[in-house]
């Protein structure tokens, strides 16, 4: 409870998520302090947002200048700066709301009214459901009808967003396909309801209009994260992230118009090489994006986790896993990989193991074929996309079964100062998981096994 003064009546707090509420002396106003009741970490510092607000200002002028990604996407930048402020001064109660209502406006003002009034009156149906008075299993099978009614309702690639719900499909899609999982989840197993401001927070997320490949916020890391620390540190933290994220964008930009040749231009083994390797590096744009995403949620008080951690450099394909794209990882291993493991608990360990890992890759390949469908309007079932889940899913599988075998070893070789003979294998491991990765990327992005086939034979000249 914060300490009241004398002449200040006795303020009543409510509970918070995610943050720590600290007692407070003075009623603040603009002169940085807080508001009655409020937690600690919303404690306003005028001059410390103003070097956020300053950082970001000069980000979206770089952003403006190289002309980033869509204007869209530079819009609601330019949104979240200019909201920015208005968001920092509110009092705390009002900030999970005034966020919605952000989001809301950037939806509007990227995808016009139309398809935005469709995306919300869909999305508040979803979430009726989700949130009915009725046994889960009923919710969830509602929730299924109506995403089974929409999918018979997309149209293919050539007819995409020729009316008005097939617009809102793909959108809704990209909001509700993967997270309304987890939301699920969280419902089957929370001891109370999920407040409905919490809900639409997850859900409309301003940066994902714009970004339909978007990562697979956790529900409850992203509630627990909500003013987990100052919101000066986390708003620095998502600055850095959306700067490493423009660097990313910026790179993908360089590959893509300067080095990258065409598949048909490759004649030989240095032409075969930089194709094989320009064309793995797109993948920049990926992880640029979702490091731009998390960071703009940093600016509104949510902190989250990284998105990749440094995937170039992985030195095994379990490194590899781990590394890139986080929060898919994360969510295979808390509806897949898991549940498996536990199912199995009384096989022997390598068996299970095994089972969990190949589950794994078998429901990535299906959910990669999902999301194709639900953004692109084809399902992504192609003979390259299978090779390339399959062999990745047995070459992560031997990964797994040799580090469970030997783990011992791999702690006293963390702990100890690595000897010249150990950094010249561990980069040789790593330029090995690199090249790999890259001829293995060239096959799933190749439109069909013949060609991706010929594009080696003309590569190694045979």
């Amino acid at each position: 409870m914060p300490v009241a003064s004398k002449a200040a009546p006795r303020v009543r707090q409510r509970p918070v998520r995610g943050v720590i509420a600290r007692p407070v002396g003075a009623r603040p106003g603009r002169s940085g302090r807080l508001y009655a009741g409020e937690p600690e970490n919303c404690r306003r510092q005028p001059r410390e947002f103003a070097a956020i607000l300053v950082g970001l200002a000069i980000l979206l002028a770089v952003l403006d200048t190289y002309r980033v990604e869509t204007r869209a996407f530079r819009v609601v930048v330019l949104l979240a700066t200019a909201a920015m402020p208005i968001h920092y001064l509110a009092p705390f109660r009002w900030k999970k709301p005034l966020f919605v209502a952000i989001s809301i406006v950037g939806l509007f003002l990227t995808l016009g009214p139309a398809v935005s009034a469709s995306v919300l009156g869909i999305g508040a149906l979803l979430l009726a459901m989700a949130a009915a008075p009725l046994p889960w299993v009923v919710r969830a099978g509602l929730i299924a009808a109506v995403a089974a009614g929409l999918a018979a309702m997309r149209p293919g690639p050539a007819a995409a967003g020729e009316a008005e719900t097939a617009g809102a499909i793909p959108v809704v899609a990209s909001l509700f396909m993967f997270r309304m999982v987890i939301y699920l989840y969280e419902l089957k197993h929370a001891r109370g309801r999920e407040p409905i401001v919490d809900a639409a927070s997850y859900f409309l997320l301003l940066p994902n209009f714009v970004f339909p490949h978007f990562p697979v916020v956790d529900y409850r890391t992203f509630q627990r994260g909500y003013f987990a620390r100052g919101i000066h540190e986390i708003q620095r933290a998502g600055l850095a992230m959306m700067s490493r994220g423009t660097v990313h964008l910026l790179g993908y930009r360089v590959i893509d118009r300067l080095l990258l040749i065409t598949p048909d231009a490759v004649d030989g083994p240095a032409a075969l090489a930089s194709f094989v390797v320009c064309n793995y590096l797109l993948y920049l744009r990926v992880s640029g994006q979702f490091h731009i995403a998390c960071g703009m949620l940093h600016l509104f008080g949510f902190q989250l986790p990284e998105t990749h951690h440094r995937y170039l450099l992985a030195s095994s394909f379990t490194d590899y896993w781990r590394r890139i794209n986080i929060y898919w990882k994360d969510f295979m291993i808390r509806v897949v990989f898991n549940p498996v493991v536990f199912r199995l608990k009384r096989w022997p360990q390598p068996l299970a193991l095994a089972a969990a890992t190949a589950s794994v890759f078998v429901a990535t390949w299906l959910l990669h074929a999902y999301q194709s469908f639900w953004l692109r309007g084809a399902w992504g079932f192609g003979v390259p996309d299978a090779l390339f889940w399959g062999i990745l899913g047995v070459l992560v599988l031997i990964n797994v079964q040799l580090d469970a075998r030997r783990p011992a070893r791999r702690s006293r070789v963390d702990t100890a100062r690595p000897s010249a003979r150990a950094r010249v294998l561990g980069l040789l491991r790593v330029a090995a998981t690199f090249t790999t990765i890259a001829v293995l990327w060239s096959l799933w992005s190749s439109p069909s096994l013949e060609s991706w086939l010929d594009l080696l034979r003309r590569g190694l000249r045979l």
